[in-house]
């Protein structure tokens, strides 16, 4: 018998490029930068609270959160992630 069920495979693994692309999609909300515009210029990159309303929006996946946010020390909502070689 052949099984019907259509399932989305799991996604792919994206890089940290990827993922700082996808979270600059939403508004951030520690500092209201618009979608498109990096929250930090020198070095670029989006404060931690746009990547928590990134994921409630599902732009990105919790797991993909948690692998940002393992490589930081110690974080708040207003810490700065740096986009990997100030790539937009």
């Amino acid at each position: 018998m052949t099984n019907t069920t259509t399932a989305k495979p799991p996604p792919a693994a994206r890089s940290l490029t990827e993922i700082c692309r996808a979270v600059r999609q939403v508004n951030c909300g520690e500092c209201w930068r618009a979608p498109g515009v990096p929250c930090s210029q020198d070095p670029e990159g989006d404060h931690v609270a746009r990547f928590a309303r990134a994921m409630r929006r599902g732009l990105v996946s919790g797991a993909e959160l948690i692998k940002v946010l393992q490589a930081l020390d110690a974080f708040t909502s207003a810490t700065v992630v740096e986009t990997p070689g100030g790539a937009r």
